[in-house]
């Protein structure tokens, strides 16, 4: 009797476990009982949740929606649907799915990728995900991120769209200080609120933003190539020159620690927004 109790509860316990992804730990008991008879362990698993996950695991979409749909509305049961939906092909609700859910790292990942394709989709998914992670008072970090990749994707939205390009800009401007609130000393968040700031206009914003990146990352390329973009545009060529020379410094130095066959950094004169002011200077 001893013996078969025991049994009944390794297989319960391996059961639990395929349920929750240790199948994809290799080599494991749960994997290889899994692979010999991937339908053994199912009855044994617990709760509705876990044999959804499990159906779900195991390609049964069919399973694992039919369970899901008798589950109670909430994060865990959205990102359920989200995982489901994104196993369908369905990318706009996995999207909406993994958003109500709150579940950062899905629905990034596939806003990135819907921008690709959908820009004024994707435009509407990330802003519906910073919506959600606003009312979450642990989001902390990771709302600082969603604000910031916000900012970008409005920034892509401007170069594309040129009647709104200056409301989209300044929504870009604004979202990526509202990521410098949560994350002040950011290098990405400064560097991006630096050039926005440029383009739309405010050199002494943005040379603030610059000056304080190169406080942050003192051996920062893109600091000092900005702070010669700034001191061009205020028609300070002597500055510009210096900066510009420390930008290229840095940033020859970085290229001998990257890959071999990396692309070579755009040199700061070259770029297409704020580089004609510098050539002027240089």
């Amino acid at each position: 009797m001893a013996c078969v109790l025991f049994a009944w509860l390794g297989a319960v316990q391996l059961a639990s476990s395929a349920a929750y992804g240790d199948l994809a730990v290799r080599p494991s008991v749960p994997a290889v009982l899994h692979d010999r008879a991937p339908g053994l362990l199912r009855p044994l698993v617990g709760g509705p949740e876990a044999r959804a996950a499990a159906a779900l695991h195991n390609g049964d979409l069919e399973t694992a929606q039919r369970l899901v749909s008798a589950l109670p509305a909430g994060a865990e049961t959205a990102d359920l649907r989200g995982q489901i939906a994104e196993a369908k092909g369905d990318r706009s609700g996995a999207i909406a799915a993994y958003v109500q859910a709150g579940d950062v790292v899905r629905a990034q990942a596939l806003i990135d990728a819907l921008a690709q394709s959908d820009l004024p989709r994707a435009l509407a998914a990330q802003q519906r995900l910073v919506g959600v992670l606003q009312s979450d008072p642990n989001a902390g970090e990771v709302l600082g991120e969603a604000w910031w990749r916000l900012g970008q994707l409005q920034a892509a939205a401007g170069y594309r769209d040129v009647v709104r390009r200056t409301a989209y800009w300044r929504d870009a401007e604004a979202s990526y200080e509202r990521a410098l609130q949560l994350g002040p000393n950011e290098e990405t968040y400064l560097l991006a609120a630096a050039y926005q700031s440029l383009a739309n206009g405010d050199v002494a914003s943005s040379q603030r933003f610059y000056a304080r990146a190169a406080e942050v990352v003192p051996n920062s390329a893109d600091a000092y190539a900005g702070l010669a973009w700034t001191a061009a545009a205020s028609r300070d060529c002597d500055r510009a020159r210096t900066y510009l020379t420390r930008a290229r410094v840095l940033r020859s130095r970085t290229a001998n620690l990257t890959a071999p066959n990396a692309p070579a950094p755009r040199d700061p004169v070259d770029d297409p927004l704020a580089g004609p002011a510098l050539k002027r200077c240089t």
